[in-house]
């Protein structure tokens, strides 16, 4: 393809506005960050599913050239509608999000978030990691790019797949622009925050276990507040969280707003992030931003977003969480350090470069 031509990305954006959280912040994110860069020679056509209030989504929903489908079933969605929207748009290159039509022969690119169905199928329902491998690995061995979003997740991808390293690209993602520190600095009890959804890979059981033995000694008035939806397989995590706050001391908030998540992140002692897993792990990256010290889990990606600025524990060790908890909960010093710490290291992540980044995989994936 000529480099003086403009090439026409569509962009299955039908996540947003789904409740899809990982696959919506990213798609969100990269709307935002290519609003502000507006990356040259490249035309950017997001197909939104029908429902979408646009005009109630903010300024980076705006963009030039774009396509609505039916709201739909997953099947007819990604079999009928989108690539009828791509052929309206009579794009170059299409940007899928972890699925295409297994017989697809058009170019496209395809993000792949992480493939914890592949290394943990435990944490799935039954058949559910077997579909998903069959469909995704075979849609990314056809992908002129794959697009991940940590370099952990890259190599993982890789190694599992036997796909060659150079034709998967991780773009890191960033904290949206909400998130920023709080004029006022956290006041009252000490309080844990738990960000993320209610699942066995998210860890929470033993954080609940950590915040009940710190509670019965050294930290009597500590609490623990969660923020997030419960997923499947929620199970005995549901069943002790709900135990912990009927005991008193624990509250449990469900699914938020960004600004209510904002405001939780400016009113809490720290985050302790104990997940198992991540591709990339937003909610570390979230609070740092907004000035909160994060305690996290070394696993998977979360040491690769985090960099030196948050205190780690092993995270099937509730010996070590509790005393990385322990320890920053004590010391003043340290929870300034990592406040400091953490909003430099937010600052090194933005969705404008994560944009640009994108781009660049377009670019090579026509040239």
């Amino acid at each position: 393809m000529s480099g003086e031509r403009t090439i026409r990305v569509a962009l299955d954006a039908t996540a947003i506005g789904r409740g899809k959280t990982g696959n919506e912040t990213y798609l969100r994110g990269l709307l935002e960050g290519w609003k502000k860069v507006k990356p040259e020679g490249i035309e950017l056509m997001p197909i939104f599913s029908a429902g979408v209030d646009r005009a109630q989504e903010g300024e980076s929903m705006h963009v030039d050239g774009s396509a609505t489908v039916p709201s739909c079933g997953f099947f007819r969605r990604h079999l009928v509608e989108l690539p009828k929207a791509r052929a309206k748009l009579k794009a170059d290159l299409y940007h899928g999000i972890y699925w295409m039509r297994p017989w697809e022969r058009g170019p496209f690119v395809l993000t792949v978030h992480d493939i914890s169905f592949v290394v943990h199928p435990e944490w799935f329902r039954r058949g559910e990691a077997a579909f998903y491998t069959g469909l995704i690995r075979s849609a990314a061995r056809r992908a002129r790019k794959v697009i991940t979003v940590s370099e952990f997740c890259r190599t993982e991808i890789a190694e599992k797949w036997d796909i060659p390293a150079d034709r998967i690209e991780a773009t890191h993602e960033a904290a949206r622009s909400v998130f920023r520190p709080s004029k006022k600095r956290a006041s009252g009890p000490a309080t844990l925050l738990y960000v993320g959804a209610i699942h066995p890979r998210k860890n929470l059981r033993r954080l609940i276990r950590v915040w009940e033995r710190l509670r019965g000694g050294r930290f009597p008035e500590l609490r623990l507040r969660v923020i997030g939806p419960a997923g499947w397989s929620a199970g005995d995590d549901l069943e002790m969280l709900r135990k912990a706050v009927a005991t008193g001391g624990a509250v449990w908030d469900g699914a938020q707003t960004d600004e209510q998540l904002r405001q939780a992140y400016g009113s809490v002692t720290m985050l302790v992030y104990p997940s198992l897993y991540e591709g990339f792990g937003l909610p570390p990256l979230e609070a740092m931003a907004c000035g909160c010290p994060v305690v996290c889990s070394s696993a998977a990606s979360l040491s690769e977003v985090c960099g030196e600025s948050a205190e780690y524990f092993e995270p099937t060790s509730e010996e070590e969480m509790m005393a990385a908890v322990a320890l920053v909960l004590g010391s003043e010093n340290r929870r300034e350090e990592l406040r400091k710490a953490g909003l430099a290291r937010a600052e090194e992540f933005s969705w404008e470069k994560m944009a640009e980044e994108t781009a660049e995989v377009y670019r090579r994936a026509c040239s």
